[in-house]
């Protein structure tokens, strides 16, 4: 049987949404425990009953952290998820592991659990189907939680990448590497997306209130802003890639800069 364990990667700067983080996990967690690991940059006081902290270092940036956990982790396979990422609807082990034995038995490297495109729970597919990843397309990998091998997301890291950097290398590395790349579209971990640029977003602070969750005074991002960044995903997703190419090559000319050659 393949070994697995989850991974929250984080860092002091967001140290104030572990708590809840954790209290949803441990809530929603139906069935046999994984073992879970906490990644962050700085030393802390924190202690969690089952859950170990590892401790990367004040030098290392995301990706960089999620690389030293990956090499002390000892698993097959690695749940990656974000601190950010609180998990409101149950999660069925079982169901899980199902999804971890697939993936093992037939030398699946990325098995996508959560698309921010696709969550209308009508449309959610049976645990056994899997649908193959398009590695063409812009940000086909992403790191929304999935189920890693463990080699896989350790190599994925090829140099001292910056967060930003990071996300937009993932698809580029995977069709380099001949990846094998999955979706399962099940809605066995969904999500709700809490941090957008350091800010609480606007359906997770409705959340919050509702449920008389309090992470703090981390502020509001400004539906504003809000809008625009749903303005920009939506052209990134849908643009055709020869169109969106081309308009990168216009607006890099006047001075922009981008994180991604795609």
């Amino acid at each position: 049987m393949a070994t697995v364990s989850l991974l929250v990667s984080t860092c002091d700067k967001f140290s104030d949404l572990w708590d809840e983080h954790i209290a949803h996990l441990r809530k929603h967690w139906i069935g046999e425990s994984w073992r879970i690991y906490i990644v962050t940059d700085k030393p802390t006081d924190r202690r969690y009953e089952g859950i170990e902290i590892i401790v990367a270092g004040e030098d290392k940036d995301f990706p960089m952290r999620i690389k030293y956990a990956a090499q002390h982790i000892e698993s097959d396979f690695i749940l990656l998820s974000l601190d950010d990422y609180f998990i409101i609807n149950d999660i069925y082990e079982e169901k899980l592991r199902l999804l971890v034995d697939r993936a093992y038995n037939d030398h699946i490297d990325y098995l996508k659990l959560y698309d921010r495109r696709m969550t209308d729970p009508a449309k959610y597919e049976p645990v056994e189907k899997l649908n193959k990843i398009d590695l063409s397309k812009k940000y086909a990998i992403t790191l929304y939680p999935a189920i890693w091998n463990r080699a896989f997301l350790y190599k994925s890291v090829l140099s001292d990448m910056t967060a930003w950097k990071y996300e937009p290398s993932l698809t580029e590395y995977a069709r380099n590497n001949n990846a094998n790349c999955m979706f399962s579209h099940a809605g066995l971990f969904d999500i709700l997306d809490v941090v957008r640029k350091g800010k609480v977003l606007n359906k997770a602070n409705r959340y919050f209130n509702t449920h008389g969750i309090d992470i703090g005074d981390r502020p509001r991002i400004s539906r504003i802003t809000e809008i625009k960044l749903l303005i920009m995903d939506y052209i990134s997703w849908y643009t055709p890639r020869g169109i969106f190419v081309a308009g990168k090559r216009i607006l890099k000319k006047l001075g922009k800069t981008f994180y991604s050659e795609d």
